[in-house]
């Protein structure tokens, strides 16, 4: 990507998510991404503001689908190795996509269209290849297992885990990474019937 173009949406992304949209001129865009203010830069790569929004769903998009694109290379022959390269991925998929989930936060009711495709867009993949792939890793047993429910739980459990420790500054109980996903691990193997 060009290198002031994504300047301008890391920039913007930052100041809609400190200051709202609303609240973030173009010229403060402009002046954050390190060109001149009301200069109108902004426009000779983007049509309005509104614009850049979009185009940092679309980069977040791309981001996930070429994380998605390396899935293949997860068959380590470990499924505890599988399921902490998840979790890790999982949360700094979340640590890259920080500003743009915090705008998502605060502007969903200003831009209700954009905020649910987005979060279609970059949720949905997520949800139904983990449902999935934990599908094609249970132990066959007599046991009825609801893969898209379990994949809710321990999905949101790594959406709350990170937004309580990364958007609210404050880790349950003091837990740090490693010890979340250790238990993340441990906790979501036994869900699906995989032995220890």
């Amino acid at each position: 990507m060009d290198g002031t173009r994504d300047r301008i949406l890391n920039e913007a992304l930052r100041l809609f998510a400190e200051q709202g949209y609303a609240g973030t001129s173009v010229a403060a865009i402009e002046k954050a991404a390190g060109l001149s203010p009301h200069s109108g830069a902004l426009y000779t790569h983007f049509g309005s503001k509104e614009q850049v929004l979009a185009a940092a769903v679309e980069r977040a998009v791309a981001g996930s689908e070429g994380a998605f694109a390396l899935a293949p290379i997860l068959s380590l022959g470990n499924l505890e190795a599988e399921l902490t390269l998840i979790a890790r991925g999982s949360l700094m998929i979340l640590h890259s996509w920080g500003n743009l989930i915090r705008v998502m936060t605060k502007e969903s009711e200003k831009f209700p269209a954009v905020m649910a495709q987005a979060r279609e867009r970059l949720f949905a993949p997520s949800r139904r290849f983990l449902a999935d792939w934990l599908a094609g890793k249970a132990e066959s047993s007599d046991i009825e297992r609801d893969f898209e429910a379990i994949t809710t739980i321990w999905q949101g459990a790594l959406e709350n885990y990170w937004a309580a420790t990364y958007l609210y500054d404050d880790p349950p109980f003091g837990i740090d990474d490693d010890r979340f996903v250790r238990q993340w691990v441990d906790t979501l193997r036994a869900a699906i019937g995989a032995a220890p």
